[in-house]
């Protein structure tokens, strides 16, 4: 049960509470009244709670209730701070990644080009890939055209057999330019991760 204090007889007894172990509180109730009391109101107030010290000095203030558009905005910048923590925490990780894996540039530069290498077999791969399904278009192609010259119908098979390899161009077109930016990706994390372990280590890295 609360027991609400006036002000003054709050500063008289403040040393006495704060002697007998007691935490002194403010808060303004649902009236607009300053209230004080040695045991916080049992539910949440509109403007909050200030727990005071044995000068009646603010050392502790808590939140009072919040519209939905605060609590939008409050979740928003809890948010925020969750992600802006784990970036950190991300980037403390690389930086101890960096130092436990590498001595000097050099070797990210070896890791960078063996990368680029599978990368670029990958695309030299697609390469053949397109040469054949080209090929084997311009075969579909003649048929075609003989067809038309002869005034005959192009078969269904026929015209499923463009369509599916066409298909297959298409999406081999796409993976090598997926590849290509995987290389360029590879080439912007290997010269940042160099740039910070130099920064972590000192110019001596750059061998």
């Amino acid at each position: 049960m609360f027991r609400p204090l006036s002000l003054i007889v709050l500063l008289l007894t403040t040393p006495l509470a704060a002697q007998a172990g007691e935490r002194l509180y403010k808060w303004v109730d649902e009236n607009g009244k300053l209230q004080y009391s040695d045991k916080p109101p049992m539910q949440q107030t509109q403007k909050g709670v200030s727990e005071l010290n044995k000068q009646g000095l603010t050392i502790r203030q808590t939140e009072g209730l919040l519209t939905p558009e605060q609590r939008i905005a409050r979740e928003a910048e809890l948010a925020k701070q969750r992600e802006e923590a784990k970036t950190a925490l991300d980037a403390r990780r690389r930086d101890k990644a960096l130092i436990n894996s590498f001595t000097k540039t050099s070797e990210i530069d070896a890791i960078r080009d063996r990368n680029i290498e599978q990368l670029a077999a990958g695309i030299q791969s697609d390469q053949q890939r397109i040469e054949a399904i080209n090929k084997r278009l311009a075969v579909y192609q003649r048929q075609v055209d003989k067809l038309t010259l002869a005034k005959r119908p192009i078969s269904d098979d026929l015209k499923a057999n463009i369509a599916e390899r066409t298909g297959e161009l298409a999406k081999i077109n796409e993976h090598m330019q997926q590849q290509q930016q995987n290389i360029e990706q590879v080439r912007a994390r290997a010269e940042a991760d160099k740039k910070r372990l130099i920064e972590l280590r000192g110019d001596s890295v750059q061998r």
